[in-house]
C-alpha cells in the first residue's frame, strides 16, 4: 500500500512539472499561451529587412541578432523601449487554403519600427518580418508561396532572448565627449528590452539616471562643467520584469567615440 502511494505521489509530481515551469515563465513576464496578431514582410526576400533599423543596431547578419528580425508596430516598438524583445512567432493557414506555415514557427528579435501599412497603422500588435524571418516560418519549399501571400495572421509568444557566449555590449556614440555621453545598448539577454539605465562615474558613489534618447540609445548630459570620469559602471533595468544587472567598469576612463565595449555580464531570464 505504501509503495502504491509513493508511486502515485511521484507520478503526480512529474505531471505537475510542466505546469510549474509554465508558471515560472509567466511570473517572469513571458507569455504562457499563444497570442493572436498580424504580420507583413519587407526588404530583401532572403535577407535581414533593413540593416539595423530604428533601434540603431546597424549590421545584423553575422551578429548575435542575425537576419531573423522584425519591425514592430507602435504597440510593439513602444517608442524604442521595445527594441531587443524576442518572440516566437508562427503564421497560420486558412482552413481551406494550402498548407504553407511551419507549425513550430521561428524566433525573432525586434530591431526596427513599422510605422504604417495594413496592420502597423491600426494600433494593434503587428510584426513586419524580414525575408529571412518569413522564410523560417514556411514549410520546406513553400517560402515563395508564403511570401506571395503578403498579409498574415500570426500567433506569437514573448520569449527570453538567448545569446550564447555573448554578453551585453555598449557602443559609445560617435558624437560623445567628456561632457555628453550617448550609448547604444545591445545583446541584452533574457527580457531583451530596457526600461531604465543609470551610470556611475569613477569619482561618484551614486548612479545617475540616463535619458532614453531613441531606439536602444541612452544619453547623459554634463550640467556641472566637470568632465565625465571613467571607468564607468552602467546599470540596466528590464522593462518587462524589472530584472537588473550592473556592467562594472564597462566604459573606460579614456573611451573612444564610435567604439563598442563588451561587458562581463548578461541579464537573467
Amino acid at each position: 500500500m505504501a509503495v502504491r502511494v509513493q508511486l502515485a505521489l511521484l507520478l503526480l509530481g512529474l505531471l505537475s512539472l510542466p505546469a510549474a515551469q509554465a508558471g515560472f515563465w509567466a511570473q517572469q513576464g513571458y507569455n504562457e499561451g499563444w497570442v493572436f496578431g498580424h504580420g507583413t514582410w519587407y526588404g530583401d526576400p532572403y535577407g535581414e529587412g533593413s540593416s539595423g533599423g530604428n533601434c540603431g543596431y546597424t549590421k545584423l547578419a553575422g551578429t548575435p541578432y542575425g537576419p531573423k528580425i522584425v519591425a514592430g508596430s507602435p504597440a510593439i516598438y513602444a517608442n524604442g523601449l521595445g527594441c531587443g524583445q524576442c518572440y516566437q512567432v508562427k503564421c497560420t493557414d486558412s482552413k481551406n487554403g494550402p498548407r504553407l506555415c511551419n507549425p513550430s514557427g521561428t524566433q525573432v528579435v525586434v530591431t526596427d519600427f513599422c510605422p504604417g501599412g495594413t496592420y502597423c497603422s491600426t494600433g494593434e500588435k503587428a510584426f513586419d518580418f524580414s525575408g529571412a524571418a518569413l522564410n523560417a516560418m514556411a514549410l520546406p519549399g513553400k517560402d515563395g508561396q508564403l511570401r506571395n501571400r503578403g498579409l498574415y495572421n500570426v500567433l506569437y509568444k514573448r520569449v527570453p532572448c538567448k545569446y550564447k557566449g555573448q554578453n551585453i555590449a555598449f557602443r559609445v556614440d560617435p558624437g560623445s565627449s567628456p561632457y555628453w555621453l550617448s550609448v547604444l545598448i545591445k545583446y541584452v539577454g533574457g527580457p531583451g528590452d530596457i526600461g531604465a539605465v543609470s551610470i556611475k562615474m569613477a569619482n561618484s558613489y551614486k548612479f545617475m539616471p540616463m535619458k532614453h534618447a531613441w531606439g536602444a540609445n541612452w544619453m547623459l548630459q554634463n550640467y556641472d562643467g566637470k568632465p565625465f570620469k571613467g571607468p564607468m559602471d552602467i546599470k540596466i533595468v528590464s522593462r518587462l520584469n524589472g530584472h537588473s544587472v550592473v556592467a562594472k567598469g564597462v566604459i573606460p576612463g579614456y573611451f573612444r567615440p564610435g567604439t563598442t565595449y563588451t561587458s562581463r555580464v548578461q541579464m537573467a531570464y
